[in-house]
């Protein structure tokens, strides 16, 4: 790289950390850290350097007018909220372990100056105690988008947590699938796609924690499943599965009072069915779910809710009730 060229990127590069819209530099600050830097240069070339990367590189510089205009980058890639939305939705992830967390905040943080750098740093204040302990996440999510794109099968072990609080593979199984997406779902990411035989004809969805994955490989073998895929809708998917659970999706019909409503649209989202319960002054709404135990214990949790159809959801819920109640009395 020629010397200009050198010069050119260093102020870029002094003028992204030290300046924003409340810390400026005078041309002469602007030299005399060129100098420190090793550039001994002029007024002239400088205000040359800087028409150069307004006009040829879109960097917006804003200055004054005069023997004492001051310089500061205005617009940036990324704006100080923009950082502070990503940063927190990075330490909130489960996912993300720290040390990853903290070297992709070094990175967002390096895009403004020193100044917005340090109040971000003292602004992050979401901690997650249940981070994945699985270090290798961002190689699983690259080994994985790699079949994706290459349109292969993989294998991987799917490991368990322990008594110990170790993940480990309990039965040793080595599991083989046909990956299709990874889904963004409460705070972690998963693996959809499909077992690799059929079962009854079909190839059957599955669905796996990536922080839960070792020793992912790339088979040879071509992916299948498209046709079922192509139907694939990743925001009806994820609504209609509490706890990221696969199974089979029912349209299941509950009675509830009306302060209850947000909660079934916050979850389902707006297509659900509402209407008036004849009877009553409470509301029946209709909706598509897999009803797993996790998604049982959601509708308990909510307290008065009656899950009116269809039948065997209804004879679910009672078994799980039972054994709970077995179990307490002991």
């Amino acid at each position: 790289m020629s010397r200009n060229k050198s010069r050119i990127l260093m102020l870029y590069r002094i003028l992204e950390k030290y300046t924003d819209e409340d810390h400026q530099l005078s041309m002469e600050e602007i030299l005399q850290k060129l100098y420190n830097k090793g550039f001994e240069c002029e007024h002239d070339s400088v205000k040359r350097d800087i028409k150069l990367l307004r006009e040829d590189f879109g960097v917006e510089i804003i200055s004054g007018r005069g023997r004492n205009a001051t310089y500061f980058i205005g617009d940036r890639l990324l704006q100080n909220a923009e950082i502070k939305l990503l940063l927190d939705s990075i330490y909130a992830s489960n996912i993300i372990p720290n040390g990853i967390a903290d070297s992709i905040s070094k990175k967002l943080r390096s895009t403004v100056s020193i100044y917005d750098a340090e109040a971000l740093d003292r602004s992050i204040l979401g901690i997650n105690i249940a981070k994945s302990e699985n270090k290798r996440i961002l190689i699983n999510i690259n080994n994985i988008m790699h079949a994706i794109n290459n349109k292969k099968q993989i294998s991987f072990e799917y490991r368990h947590w322990t008594k110990d609080k170790v993940l480990k593979n309990r039965n040793g199984k080595s599991y083989s699938l046909n990956p299709f997406t990874l889904i963004w779902a409460d705070g972690r990411y998963y693996l959809y796609g499909y077992d690799t035989k059929e079962t009854d004809s079909i190839l059957k969805e599955r669905v796996y924690r990536v922080d839960k994955l070792y020793h992912i490989e790339q088979l040879e073998f071509e992916i299948r499943g498209k046709e079922q895929f192509s139907e694939f809708n990743p925001d009806t998917y994820v609504s209609r599965r509490i706890g990221m659970f696969s199974g089979k999706e029912e349209c299941i019909t509950v009675k509830i009072p009306e302060y209850l409503v947000g909660a079934f649209l916050d979850q389902f989202g707006t297509n659900i069915e509402i209407c008036d319960d004849e009877q009553t002054e409470y509301l029946q709404v209709s909706f598509y779910a897999v009803p797993s135990n996790i998604f049982l214990g959601w509708i308990i949790g909510l307290g008065n809710v009656e899950i009116l159809q269809p039948d065997n959801v209804k004879s679910k819920m009672l078994e799980l009730l039972k054994k709970n109640i077995d179990l307490c009395q002991g």
